[in-house]
């Protein structure tokens, strides 16, 4: 990789100061423009990580022909209109997870990519971290055998504030979107789309879920368990069963570096799988990977799998009653 990718960041929140941490401690990319409404805003993020431009509007961002990537960290509610702006305007696009709030603006995200022949994916910045990569090794080594049963979640506590993002149906608030995609995305790297799901979840009184649960059936005999919540603790672990044994990813398994394992009837073994920076990096470096070899996607977090999770999202939901307003 020989070229200096120039990064752009719409919407300079929470969200963003990891990106741009992240880019610091990539020697082939650097943090070019910042967009947002309020330009003192985008000038305080630029000045911070170093970006020579700000910009007022996210359009001003989208046609400013410099910037070669744009990585968008705006409310999930705002994603697909950022998106489009710039994949229209030939700007590859790192999306913050969720890609959207409904399977159908999903698709139409992934539908301008492909009509611009120009890079998306999704920022499940977990994917790409090695905790991950060891866990698919272990199971295809075969070490617990065939996957049977999969359990994993992500709650936390926060108090209840209606105008805030976690709170804000406007602004895709609740606990599936912001940390329920989490564990979600795991059950689907490792065993695919369900057959049959079945959620419950307690909504607030803005009608933002705070907390889900969710089952999900396979017709091979697999079932896989999720778990998010805004209002209380949960041990954010995840634990994979198979015929043979074993494996725990540990708190917190959604960017953590421990894993145990344990065959049935042998001792369990700790395996540390550690690494540098806010994990951040790893994606970013996936994209300009992908951007090197001239493809519009990544074949580790691909289109179709956002749209896979997208549209489960959409089943918990409508059995939920969640409504987001776009």
């Amino acid at each position: 990789m020989s070229k200096i990718y120039r990064w752009g960041v719409i919407g300079p929140g929470k969200i963003a100061e990891k990106f741009g941490a992240a880019l610091q401690h990539i020697p082939n990319a650097v943090l070019h423009g910042v967009a947002s409404r309020d330009i003192e805003r985008a000038r305080q993020f630029a000045g911070k990580y170093q970006a020579v431009k700000s910009y007022g509007s996210y359009e001003e961002l989208a046609y400013d022909t410099e910037i070669d990537a744009v990585y968008i960290a705006t409310p999930h509610t705002f994603h697909r209109d950022h998106a489009l702006l710039c994949l229209e305007n030939k700007k590859p696009v790192l999306c913050e997870k969720p890609m959207s709030v409904s399977y159908n603006s999903t698709l139409e995200i992934v539908n301008a990519s492909k009509q611009n022949n120009t890079f998306l994916m999704e920022a499940m910045w977990t994917r790409f971290l090695p905790i991950i990569d060891k866990t698919l090794e272990l199971i295809k080594n075969g070490e617990i055998g065939e996957i049977k049963h999969v359990r994993a979640d992500f709650g936390f506590m926060v108090p209840f504030d209606p105008a805030s993002r976690l709170y804000n149906i406007q602004l895709g608030g609740g606990s599936l979107l912001d940390v329920g995609v989490y564990p979600l995305f795991l059950c689907l790297l490792l065993l695919g789309k369900p057959d049959n799901v079945k959620s419950f979840a307690h909504l607030s009184s803005t009608g933002a879920d705070e907390t889900v649960n969710a089952i999900m059936y396979y017709s091979n005999g697999c079932i896989a368990a999720i778990h998010s919540s805004i209002i209380a603790q949960s041990p954010i672990t995840a634990d994979i069963s198979g015929t043979k044994g074993v494996i725990s990813l540990q708190k917190p398994w959604y960017k953590g570096s421990e894993i145990i394992t344990q065959q049935y009837g042998n001792a369990s073994q700790n395996i540390t799988v550690p690494y540098t920076g806010n994990g951040f990096e790893y994606e970013i470096t996936e994209v300009m990977n992908c951007l090197d070899k001239g493809l519009a996607e990544s074949s580790l977090m691909p289109t179709d799998f956002s749209l896979q999770m997208s549209k489960l999202v959409d089943e918990i939901c409508h059995q939920c009653n969640i409504h987001y307003d776009m």
